[in-house]
């Protein structure tokens, strides 16, 4: 504000000196002139009328002489005067309208309303860095859990849009620099009391990214960073200094493809956890094993390749850059968009193909030209432009990886459920059996969507129906909590309990039987009905106690009182 309140004095203050010395001068003129009235008395105008009078005068309004009509003397004033009152009227007008269309003056303004609705906002969110297609989808994920967001974006246009959608036009919003400290300060990095619960940098720049997340860092270590990084090199940067989450599409891609290969089931299951709640659930993918061949050795490609070295899985790779091809044997040079170039490559005895250049539509016709030359094939694309989403979901491609779903994907886990994370490296470590327990949990209760996942806190409030259980002497165990507790005969919730954490200790898939204490933290996956009852049963103390006991609890504290007396 007080920005605000210096530019306007700033640019103003010219033609509001003018404007009072006019009208000052004009004022005091016109009281010295004498008039008279209509018998020819001589009269005095008062400093009051004359004000009004020249009021009237430099607006050009014009609504007559005042009190009486004016003698030659004061009309020769008043016509001496009127183009000094106008032109400084006009001026000060032509100003004021200037500055509220200059550039410099609306952006003080949306910093200043930037400010104010990021100080009115009261629950928890993350500062969001880029809104592009991932930080929508981001956002949007985030809206879904509760939890808010503070926008801001290079470009402008993309904040005007988000005005006219309502899922984001109440979150503050803010174009600029987002490397900019200032920035961050006002979306409430540097304030120690704000609810700001961490910052997602996802430009499409990893040099941006890496600057938000060492502003962030060195201003508010305490705060979780999760950025989005495509090189190797920012990547390791961004860890050396403690970033909490980095997070690089192509090699998330292809650490999960080298799971389809080995494991299939972990595959399943992990895509079913990390899926959009309410989406039909992927079936079980079993990459073939075989020869394969990849078009392309980039960024992407090369970590494909590393993956299926680490699988031993052999593979001919496609390149038209001749450095990347010289070291490996077998290699083709071209663009593989050619059947010449994939015949040359073995593409009719292959049993996959992995088209992963940096462009769609090379891509494609990678695609195309391989399933036509060998319909068997097992086909991974590369898809770099959401709005490509249709052509490849048309072009036969048995796996696709698109950058912006995997990139909000993974920010989205690390940022609402990050035990789910912690479950999915188990998963990944442990035996095959672990992994078919899981799915065939999931699947008896999922039926066919993807599910909701939710952590419970047994803190604070959170903690009540744990403090009421001690109170009654009652033990308080797992399978109490997954049990509706608004149906009279016992119910299961078609929910599963992934992880119990307690301190240091971390239980994966947990009994029924494991008693609950104060200090908890469960991960669940199920349906949404289950999530709703179960954080009524929490809520209300007496209901998860109802359920452990076998009979109905009252509300009152005071009749609990005499109940337990009773018991007594």
């Amino acid at each position: 504000m007080n920005d605000i309140v210096w530019l306007t004095m700033r640019r103003i203050r010219t033609p509001l000196i003018l404007m009072i010395l006019v009208y000052s001068l004009s004022v005091f003129g016109m009281v010295q002139i004498p008039g008279q009235d209509e018998a020819g008395n001589p009269i005095q105008v008062t400093y009051l009328e004359a004000a009004y009078f020249i009021a009237i005068l430099a607006t050009t309004i014009g609504f007559g002489e005042i009190p009486t009509a004016f003698t030659h003397a004061q009309r020769f004033y008043a016509f001496i005067i009127l183009f000094p009152n106008v032109i400084a009227w006009l001026y000060s007008i032509g100003t004021i309208i200037s500055l509220f269309v200059d550039q410099q003056f609306r952006a003080v303004m949306a910093r200043s309303r930037f400010s104010r609705r990021v100080r009115r906002m009261r629950g928890s969110y993350y500062i969001v860095c880029g809104f592009g297609y991932t930080g929508r989808m981001i956002v949007r994920g985030l809206l879904k859990r509760g939890i808010s967001a503070a926008v801001l974006e290079r470009e402008e246009d993309i904040i005007h849009s988000m005005a006219l959608e309502d899922a984001f036009s109440h979150l503050p919003a803010l174009a600029g620099d987002v490397t900019d400290r200032r920035l961050l300060d006002l979306a409430g990095l540097d304030e120690k009391v704000s609810h700001c619960i961490g910052i997602i940098a996802i430009t499409s720049e990893d040099h941006a990214n890496l600057t938000i997340a060492i502003t962030s860092k060195l201003l508010r270590p305490d705060l979780p960073v999760l950025a989005r990084s495509e090189t190797r090199r920012v990547a390791a940067n961004m860890a050396s200094f403690g970033t909490d989450l980095t997070v690089d599409p192509y090699t998330i891609f292809a650490e999960r493809f080298y799971l389809a290969l080995i494991s299939p089931t972990k595959y399943l299951v992990q895509d079913w956890l990390i899926s959009v709640p309410g989406t039909r659930l992927r079936e079980e993918m079993n990459p073939p094993h075989g020869r394969w061949i990849i078009a392309g050795v980039g960024r992407f490609g090369s970590r494909m390749a590393k993956k299926m070295d680490d699988a031993q899985v052999p593979y001919t790779v496609i390149d038209v850059h001749p450095e990347r091809v010289e070291n490996r044997a077998g290699s083709v040079l071209g663009r593989g968009t050619e059947a010449r170039t994939l015949r040359q490559a073995g593409i009719e005895d292959a049993v996959g193909i992995i088209a992963g250049t940096g462009d769609d539509v090379d891509n494609l016709s990678i695609v195309m030209t391989a399933l036509e030359l060998n319909p068997e094939l097992f086909v991974v694309a590369r898809q770099e432009k959401p709005q490509n989403d249709e052509l490849f979901d048309s072009s036969k491609a048995d796996l696709v990886a698109r950058r912006s779903l995997i990139l909000a994907r993974r920010i989205l886990a690390v940022a609402t459920t990050p035990l789910l994370v912690v479950f999915n490296e188990h998963m990944i470590k442990e035996d095959e059996l672990f992994a078919e327990t899981v799915e065939k949990r999931l699947e008896a209760i999922l039926e066919g969507r993807a599910p909701s996942l939710w952590t419970v806190d047994l803190n604070g409030i959170w903690a009540e129906s744990v403090r009421a259980a001690r109170k009654e002497n009652v033990s308080l165990r797992l399978e109490h909590l997954t049990q509706h507790a608004r149906t009279p005969s016992p119910e299961n919730l078609p929910c599963v309990c992934l992880l119990l954490e307690r301190g240091s200790q971390r239980l994966f898939l947990p009994e029924p039987g494991e008693e609950l204490r104060e200090g908890d933290r469960l991960l669940f996956a199920g349906r949404g009905i289950a999530r709703i009852e179960m954080l009524f049963s929490i809520r209300e103390p007496t209901a998860l106690v109802s359920v452990a006991t076998g009979r109905p609890q009252p509300r009152g504290a005071i009749m609990r009182r005499f109940a337990r007396k009773r018991a007594g």
